[in-house]
């Protein structure tokens, strides 16, 4: 089965070098530029793992979307990928269980791919383990 990884960035040319990266580890990427769409596909729940941004643009916020999608049940465990890692907004990430920290911008293709493998491995651990 191929990982299917959500990546939602208003940046194109963001939303390219995350496919890139995603495609590194032979996960599927999907990228997509409004929450609108990220919501339609995380609602068919098929989505593994996602790559938020945090700065969407359009009055959207990568933290509020985060978890109201939590808070329904819909939001796959994720990391928030940000230029600006010292926002204050990011504080409340700290109660989302399933968010998995933060992709600093710039970032290394191979070091991100690498973070994604390691979670979704770490992922597998605890669904084999429940006592974990």
């Amino acid at each position: 089965m191929t990982v299917q990884v959500l990546i939602l960035d208003n940046d194109h040319a963001m939303r390219d070098l995350l496919e890139l990266a995603v495609s590194r580890n032979g996960c599927h990427g999907r990228a997509v530029a409004s929450s609108g769409e990220a919501e339609e596909i995380l609602r068919e729940g098929e989505v593994d793992f996602m790559l938020l941004d945090l700065n969407l643009g359009g009055g959207d916020s990568g933290e509020a979307l985060a978890i109201d999608w939590a808070q329904r049940e819909i939001m796959p465990p994720f990391f928030l990928v940000t230029g600006t890692p010292e926002d204050a907004r990011l504080a409340a990430l700290a109660n989302l269980p399933l968010a998995r920290g933060i992709i600093p911008k710039p970032f290394q293709v191979l070091e991100l791919s690498g973070r994604i493998v390691a979670e979704l491995e770490n992922c597998k651990e605890q669904e084999h383990d429940p006592s974990a």
